[in-house]
C-alpha cells in the first residue's frame, strides 16, 4: 500500500486551518503534517517534516503567498505547492503559477477539488481550479491557436487532473506520445514546464 502524501497547510484563518484539518484527516492518502500560520513557520516546517505538497494561502502576515512559493520552490523544489485562495483574479494565478505553485484552487470550491488537486500536484502534474474561466484569466486578446488539437486535448485533460497514463487512455495513444505532445505543446507556448502551458493555454483560451 501506498504512503500517504505528506502535506503542510500554511494560513492565518483559524476556521480554515480547521476545516482543513477535517478534510485531510478524513483522507486515507494524504496526511496534514502540520498547520502553520505565516511564510517564515512554513519555511521551518519545511525543513522538518519534508512534505510532498504544501498547501499556501496568498494573503499572509509577513511574507506574503507568493512570496512563499517562491521561497518554497527555490529551497524545496521536490516539494509540490497549491495556492488555496479566496481570489482567482488573472493576475494572482500568473503571479503564482511563475514563482512556481503547480496547483490553484479557490477556497469556494467543492472540498474534493482541493484533495484532487493534492493528489494531481504529488504526481507532478497541474491542476487549475475549474471556476476560474478562460475570460477571466485572459491578459490580452484571443490569440490564433498555436497549438493543434490534439495538443491543446492534452492540455485540457491535464487542466483537469488527469495524470499522463490517464490522458493516453482517455484519448486512445500511448503514454509516449502523449509525453511527446506535451512538450511540443511546452515548447509552441514557450512555458517552463506543464502547469506553465496549463496556464498559458487558459489565459489564450485555448482550453477551458
Amino acid at each position: 500500500m501506498a504512503s500517504a502524501i505528506r502535506c503542510l497547510s500554511v494560513d492565518d484563518h483559524p476556521a480554515v486551518t480547521q476545516g482543513l484539518a477535517l478534510l485531510l484527516g478524513g483522507s486515507d492518502d494524504i496526511d496534514l503534517v502540520e498547520s502553520v500560520h505565516s511564510g517564515e513557520e512554513a519555511l521551518d516546517a519545511v525543513r522538518r517534516h519534508d512534505p510532498e505538497v504544501v498547501i499556501v494561502d496568498v494573503r499572509l502576515p509577513g511574507m506574503d503567498g507568493i512570496s512563499t512559493v517562491k521561497r518554497l520552490a527555490a529551497h524545496s523544489p521536490g516539494t509540490g505547492t497549491v495556492v488555496f485562495s479566496a481570489y482567482g483574479d488573472k493576475r494572482l494565478l500568473s503571479d503564482a503559477i511563475s514563482a512556481g505553485a503547480r496547483g490553484y484552487v479557490m477556497k469556494g470550491s467543492p472540498p474534493d477539488d482541493l484533495l484532487r488537486a493534492i493528489r494531481t500536484v504529488n504526481r507532478g502534474e497541474a491542476f487549475v481550479d475549474p471556476s476560474l474561466s478562460p475570460a477571466l484569466l485572459m491578459t490580452q486578446g484571443v490569440k490564433d491557436a498555436p497549438l493543434s488539437e490534439r495538443e491543446r486535448e492534452i492540455l485540457q485533460l491535464l487542466a483537469e487532473g488527469l495524470h499522463t497514463e490517464e490522458v493516453a487512455n482517455r484519448i486512445g495513444l500511448s503514454a509516449e506520445t502523449v509525453k511527446s505532445d506535451t512538450k511540443r505543446a511546452i515548447t509552441k507556448l514557450e512555458a517552463d514546464g506543464r502547469v506553465h502551458a496549463v496556464a498559458i493555454a487558459l489565459r489564450q483560451a485555448l482550453i477551458e
